[in-house]
């Protein structure tokens, strides 16, 4: 799922889990507004590194009010609400079970 259907290795490549050199996103690329964009040096969201997510997933290590958090702009609180907007926003036709298996992917990186 992660480097075929859902296309997330367009932007988070493996091994490194991000995009090597100049990993800057338009909001209007992500399809999102600029909100927390405006607030970077070049008004952009940079991909970020997928590795660990299962700690804020679960919220391990950290202050309850911070589980999840997800997204660039942390607008989401779990990673199925993630891969629920990008089934939307791109047209990607996942499935329910291929969401879960996405989300149980990247819990484990």
């Amino acid at each position: 799922m992660f480097s075929g259907k859902a296309n997330c290795n367009s932007c988070h490549r493996e091994p490194l889990w991000t995009e090597p050199g100049w990993n800057d996103h338009t909001p209007a690329a992500l399809g999102i507004d600029s909100f927390q964009a405006d607030r970077s040096p070049d008004g952009n969201y940079k991909t970020m590194n997928l590795a660990g997510k299962f700690v804020t997933e679960l919220g391990l290590f950290m202050k309850p009010e911070n589980k999840g958090r997800f997204y660039h702009d942390g607008r989401f609180k779990t990673l199925l609400d993630v891969a629920n907007s990008y089934n939307s926003r791109f047209n990607l036709g996942l499935t329910d079970p291929e969401k879960s298996d996405l989300v149980e992917y990247l819990k484990s990186l």
